[in-house]
């Protein structure tokens, strides 16, 4: 591993160095590049001559229909033929010295015969136009997305903060996605077109926050499906592109920081740090290896020097330090590099490192419901380390690219928690102090090779993810008194261990290996030009999960244990009170704490892509998935076993008609899947402190079975402008849902379950306007207003609740706003933008039915509407410096989440303390007020 790595470091310092002296001997020409497409399908054309007219320099598309030629400064008129189609000629193309001039083109088949040698001339503005309404008009399904330049122009980090912008997408904690109101269990995640496994032990997800905004290139969400696409998604496919090989060579370093007016320069409270925490690397919490075993503990085969030795080799520093919160620091640095090995060849590289650092604090969050009175405050430590390395090889018929991915983010969270526990008539501090270490790596490589001499392809993939999730010694301890007495002392509440108060080991590690191959072939039908394409896909996933629960618990009936139990935490474990045998190693790990699974993926398809007439085009086919997953716990006696099959034919066709040459009607329907994920089949339970609720699993669990209907209009009135509206149905067989038990006094369960059925029907509209037409010739030439605006009702059939009213599917909001306005001087020197958005009021988790009826159940927990207005202005002060400042909840609106006791969708009639559910009034859960952050970035450009 090791040596692997020193061998990687060494190849990026070569890279790295090469691409520097590229610079200072490189000359001053300056390059023509760009991709040619077909008129009609929007698809690549291989093997078009490109020839600077007059001359003898030019070059031939590649397998992806791109071409770079290499030219002197100055204006030049460039010419692309290609047989069967009529020769295009574009004019006033201008080449600057060290720099790249971007020339797509489309090309189109003659009308007649007789025309084919005529010559279609325009110039290079107009065909820039042609190129962008081609590449909007020509999309199969029905899909939105958000490019590098938009991401650039605001102030999200992280591709979680990105996908709040997209039409119809709303993010759930900045990190997983909703689209059109169906929760992330139904919508799939890829990076580079490879699947990504779940980053969550506990619910299937995939955090995007993992991802940090600078590495994208653009993200796709397609809402509809085509046969090439993963099947098991309902809501969306959010593929993210990373950064592709550069056409120049490049170096970017970018420097900030950040102020937050709820954490910065502000108390902050944290336990046990390592000198390594500050880079996302934990160095003293793990369990030892020599740590005793749980058979030797339960079994009690331990002498007494062997159990003061155990306790000792546990890290029992509960020190609790108060600092002053640090301003966020951030530091990014990516290269790239671009070599013409030979005439038709060229290998390219683009590599980026990414670091961050925050402390936030979630200061004086209220936490008022059933037989709890809490006030929390929760401090958060976070680092994150991230990397891109992708190397790119294209050579006329061939390309190959290698893409890798790697993140880690490291949240050590503390939470000190004050107030009443009604149910057991006492007052408490609770401390928790909680490290998630979390990290991917992945890696692809694909190819593309054209087939014979016309425009045929092969397409293959061979990816490998790795995801962890470490909770390294989560540490739990509960101190009380009786609540009518407040002069009594606080007393540790360590005679027992249980879920809520013991120390958590816990490891989480997934392998998914992917092998994905496809062959398209052009064929005339109807006298147009058509695609057929067949493909075939293999996965294998494997996860294991492990974990132990322990605590120490003291012997009530030695002499002085009442005051040990008095002891402030930092010295509730001190080794003069280990060395007196005051405590007793414990260990409550269960069976089923414990998991080894796996899943086989098979996937085949056959798609065609038919154009009937000159206005319709219809992609349609079927996909045919096998599923197989295997599950034990616990691992070593299986006496819970899971072994699911499920094959299933998945049908889709996408109609698109095409008005004019600026606006389509696009109709489609499509059947889908939506599978549990391996822990919520797994029959193990982890506890949530800051819920105070068991996450159970359910063996019984099947997947659900989705039919999905969409409408859309889409007009492009000039280029980067968009106006388009959808309207979508979508029936569920056996949707999953998580729902909240009350378990006793003091704890809930949440348990995932299997519904008869539902319905989600929405409508989307989307904007994107240059206000130029306002004014002519005023600063709204330069501003542009964009605005999503969804509209979802969603229905469950609920069967466990005796005169239930309809409910929504969880996670779905009612409504979704997404607001910009932006203006940019010519050339971007100088940008403003200001960002809105509104979700409608969301279901949380599904509830028992509500307390209206006197029965005690609990409601629907649901998450109140939030406004989020961020702002973001940069700068650039010359050719290689620039600055950006981004204001991210100028608002600072608080996050309210609250039990629907009397079951009219709103938060009313509150109560704030209170000892029973039995009321129709309504509950919070939590609120709290997450401040304004301030962010600094100054990035330095440096190119040839």
């Amino acid at each position: 591993m090791k040596q692997s790595l020193v061998s990687s470091v060494l190849l990026l310092v070569c890279l790295l160095l090469s691409s520097v002296l590229s610079v200072f001997s490189a000359d001053n020409n300056g390059k023509i590049t760009g991709k040619v497409t077909d008129q009609k399908t929007g698809e690549a054309l291989i093997g078009v001559t490109v020839i600077i007219q007059g001359t003898s320099t030019g070059a031939v598309t590649d397998v992806e229909g791109r071409y770079t030629i290499n030219v002197a400064p100055g204006t030049y008129t460039i010419e692309f033929k290609y047989m069967g189609y009529q020769t295009k000629s574009v004019s006033e193309v201008v080449v600057k010295a060290a720099s790249v001039t971007a020339l797509p083109v489309i090309m189109d088949e003659p009308k007649s015969k007789e025309l084919q040698e005529v010559v279609i001339r325009g110039s290079f503005k107009q065909e820039t136009i042609n190129a962008l309404y081609t590449a909007q008009r020509n999309n199969a399904a029905v899909s939105d997305g958000i490019s590098a330049d938009v991401i650039r122009k605001s102030p999200d980090r992280s591709t979680g903060e990105v996908l709040k912008r997209v039409s119809g997408t709303t993010i759930q904690d900045n990190k997983f996605v909703i689209v059109r109101g169906l929760s992330d269990r139904y919508n799939a995640a890829l990076v580079d077109n490879a699947s990504l496994p779940s980053t969550e032990p506990n619910r299937k997800a995939f955090s995007f926050d993992i991802i940090p905004a600078n590495m994208i290139d653009n993200v796709v969400i397609t809402k509809s499906a085509t046969p090439d696409l993963p099947g098991d998604f309902a809501g969306g496919v959010i593929n993210v592109h990373t950064k592709e090989i550069p056409d120049q060579y490049f170096l970017d370093i970018a420097v900030g920081t950040g102020f937050n007016t709820a954490s910065t320069f502000k108390n902050f409270r944290s336990g046990y740090k390592s000198n390594t925490d500050f880079i996302g690397f934990d160095n003293g919490r793990q369990m030892p290896s020599s740590f005793p075993s749980t058979s030797d503990i339960v079994n009690n085969r331990l002498t007494g020097a062997q159990q003061i030795a155990a306790q000792k080799s546990l890290n029992n520093n509960y020190n609790i330090k108060s600092s002053s919160g640090l301003p966020a620091a951030s530091l990014q640095a990516t290269l790239g590099n671009h070599w013409n090995v030979k005439k038709d060849a060229n290998l390219g590289m683009i590599a980026a490192v990414t670091y961050s650092h925050n402390e936030t604090v979630q200061r004086d969050m209220i936490r008022h419901y059933d037989n709890f009175d809490y006030v929390d405050n929760v401090y958060k430590y976070s680092s994150n380390l991230g990397g891109v390395f992708n190397l790119g090889y294209s050579a006329g018929k061939n390309k190959v690219v290698w893409k890798n991915l790697y993140n880690r983010i490291f949240d050590d969270n503390f939470l000190f928690r004050t107030g009443d526990n009604l149910g057991s008539s006492k007052y408490v501090n609770y401390y928790a102090f909680d490290l998630v270490q979390k990290s991917l790596f992945k890696t692809a490589l694909e190819g593309d090779h054209q087939v014979g001499k016309g425009q045929s392809k092969i397409n293959w993939i061979l990816s490998y993810n790795k995801v962890i999730n470490n909770q390294p010694d989560q540490r739990k301890v509960s101190y009380g008194r009786a609540i009518d007495d407040a002069t009594a002392p606080l007393i540790a509440d360590i005679g027992t261990v249980g879920k809520a108060n013991n120390r958590l080991f816990s490891d989480l590690d997934e392998n998914i290996y992917i092998a994905n191959i496809s062959y398209s072939h052009p064929f005339r039908f109807l006298d147009n030009k058509s695609t057929f394409k067949i493909g075939a896909l293999g996965q294998y996933r494997t996860r294991n999960f492990h974990a132990r629960y322990i605590g120490l618990k003291l012997d009530q009936i030695k002499d002085g244990a009442d005051a040990v139990a008095q002891r402030p935490i930092e010295s509730l474990y001190a080794n003069d009170v280990l060395d007196q045998n005051y405590y007793t190693l414990d260990d409550i790990t269960s069976t089923v704490d414990e998991y080894r699974a796996k899943t086989t993926t098979g996937a085949g398809y056959l798609q065609f892509d038919n154009r009937l007439s000159d206005k319709f085009r219809l992609v349609w086919g079927a996909r045919v998935e096998y599923f197989n997953l295997q599950l034990n716990a616990p691992i070593n006696n299986p006496s819970v076993k899971v072994d699911n099959d499920w094959i299933d034919v998945l049908p889709s066709a996408n109609l698109t008609y095409m008005l004019n040459e600026t606006s389509n009607l696009r109709a489609s329907y499509y059947r889908t899947v939506a599978r549990p994920e391996l822990r919520e089949v797994a029959p193990l339970s982890y506890y949530d402190y800051e819920m105070s609720s068991l996450i159970n699993g359910n063996p019984r669990l099947v997947r659900s079975q989705i039919d999905n209907a969409d409408i859309r209009y889409e007009l492009f009135p000039n280029p980067g402008e968009v106006l388009s509206g959808s309207v979508f149905y979508k029936h569920f067989k056996n949707p999953i849902e998580s729902r909240v038990t009350s378990s006793g006094l003091s704890q809930y369960d949440i348990t995932p379950n299997n519904y008869p059925s539902a319905y989600n029907v929405g409508a989307e509209v989307e904007v994107r306007k240059k206000l130029g037409f306002l004014a002519e010739n005023s600063f709204l030439n330069s501003t542009t207003f964009y605005a999503n605006v969804a509209y979802i009702k969603s229905v469950v059939d609920d069967n466990t609740v005796a005169n239930g009213k309809d409910r929504p599917l969880s996670g779905q909001s009612n409504y979704v706003i997404n607001t910009s306005l932006s203006y940019a001087l010519p050339n971007d020197k100088v940008s403003f933008n200001l960002l809105y958005n509104r979700i409608g009021q969301r279901l949380y988790l599904v509830g028992e039915g509500g307390g209206a009826d006197g029965s005690g159940k609990l409601g629907n927990i649901y998450e109140s509407p939030r406004n989020l207005l961020d702002f973001q202005a940069s700068a650039t002060i010359s050719k290689r410096s620039s600055f950006r400042l981004n204001v991210k909840d100028i608002l600072n609106a608080r996050y309210q989440f609250y039990y629907d006791q009397n079951g009219n969708n709103k938060f009313d009639n509150p109560v704030y303390r209170k000892g029973s559910i039995n009321t129709s009034e309504d509950y919070l859960l939590s609120r709290y007020r997450p401040g304004t952050t301030f962010t600094l970035t100054y990035t330095y450009h440096l190119t040839k």
